[in-house]
């Protein structure tokens, strides 16, 4: 096509663009309600937007004029109930990219008004600082186990669950299942201050579900923070031995855990989370044999895991929602 021709077209476009037709309830084609005193928002898309958000009025046998967006960007027109509002659009044209008016519901930049509800799963990775206090009591030799054993773990998992729009954030209710590595190390099996044996401790198999409440608050656009906690189950598989005495077997019981983080906002459905966790289970109780007498019981080892978490989480909001089609 010729350039005057491109360039006659292009001007006939924004003229068009400039005069908006209204609709009786005195909503524009831009989707938004003329202020006494403000500028004609009509102006100020076309400035921001440029050739992103032209709009013209097509004509239909069987009814009035009405108005329809032109998505230069490459998506389909939105579908436009009675109510002006925008019922699709393509989250990969128009996302972030300011390319449909917010006023209209339709996704023109991050911060644009979401569902009042919002399921939503995460992907979570991160560092467990972990240690096992010991307990009980060794009866081959009528002593008190003490000590902790600690070590460094890698703690991965993931979450699901639904966000619920409140006052300057969300409430968001969820489920969570990590997986946590073997934890190894040492802890008292004479009592010190000179103790002569140690129970060689391993705590394998770490796991834990929890039912968690999170609080977030937005501070900027982008940028929030939040705070909550959780409660349910956690355990692992437990071996200790002193060379004297030794047992084995799984553990646990009730779990609970506090935490705080910040988050950024991605895309308006993708939310990354660095947060800390302070995560503990309840004391419980491994049965402890002689090794030397054919499996007679020598007392029990009490043991209670916790642990403080770094965690990198990437949330997504409604990971299963179909895209329109281009």
């Amino acid at each position: 096509m010729p350039l005057y021709i491109r360039g006659f077209l292009l001007a006939a476009a924004a003229g068009v663009a400039l005069m908006p037709a209204v609709r009786a309830d005195g909503i524009s084609t831009f989707g938004q309600r003329p202020v006494p005193g403000e500028r004609d928002p009509a102006d100020e898309a076309w400035e921001q937007a440029g050739l992103c958000g032209v709009a013209s009025t097509l004509s239909a046998a069987d009814r009035s004029f009405e108005s329809y967006p032109i998505d230069l960007c490459g998506c389909e027109p939105s579908a436009v109930s009675d109510e002006g509002r925008c019922v699709e659009c393509a989250d990969s044209c128009c996302e972030g990219s300011g390319c449909v008016d917010p006023a209209t519901g339709c996704c023109g930049g991050i911060g644009d008004e979401a569902p009042a509800r919002r399921c939503y799963i995460t992907g979570i990775i991160g560092a467990s600082f972990g240690a096992v206090q010991s307990g009980g009591t060794n009866t081959e030799g009528d002593f008190q186990n003490t000590g902790r054993a600690t070590d460094g773990l890698l703690t991965a998992g993931g979450a699901v669950g639904m966000a619920f729009d409140r006052s300057a954030g969300l409430l968001r209710l969820e489920v969570e299942g990590r997986g946590r590595d073997a934890l190894s190390g040492l802890t008292n099996s004479f009592e010190p201050p000179n103790p002569t044996y140690f129970y060689s401790v391993r705590a394998a198999d770490g796991w834990s579900v929890m039912a968690n409440a999170w609080r977030d608050w937005y501070l900027t656009e982008r940028l929030g923070f939040y705070g909550g906690g959780g409660i349910g189950a956690g355990g692992y598989r437990l071996t200790v031995n002193d060379s004297v005495v030794s047992g084995y077997g799984h553990v646990g019981g009730f779990a609970w855990q506090a935490g705080t983080g910040t988050t950024f906002q991605l895309t308006r459905r993708t939310t990354l989370d660095l947060g800390y966790r302070f995560f503990d289970t309840v004391s419980d109780s491994l049965p402890l044999t002689s090794n030397g007498s054919g499996g007679l019981p020598a007392g029990s080892y009490v043991s209670n895991f916790y642990a403080s978490e770094l965690l990198l989480s990437v949330r997504i909001y409604e990971p299963f929602r179909s895209r329109p089609s281009r």
